[in-house]
């Protein structure tokens, strides 16, 4: 029984959450610590996180991690383009 609970895959809402997570502690800590800059490197580090997510889903043949980077990389996208702030006259 234990040998079973052992080799059992995570949920796939268990790899969301966690990816999710990751990226929240990071993007505030790049947002808040940054500067003005803070939002074009939680875009960097969301670029990269994304990239690991997808060398996961070719390795674990799981299309989960396809679903986490393409979250990651949109809310990333988010988070970067909030920061610009639009001077129109």
């Amino acid at each position: 029984m234990i040998e079973q609970q052992q080799n059992k895959k995570p949920g796939d809402l268990k790899i969301l959450g966690i990816n999710l997570g990751i990226f929240a502690v990071y993007s505030i800590l790049c947002v808040y610590t940054g500067g003005g800059d803070g939002g074009i490197a939680a875009f960097m580090f969301a670029g990269f996180h994304a990239f690991i997510c997808v060398i996961l889903a070719i390795v674990q043949k799981r299309w989960i991690w396809v679903l986490a980077a393409l979250l990651i990389l949109v809310i990333g996208f988010a988070t970067c383009v909030s920061n610009f702030k639009l001077d129109m006259r």
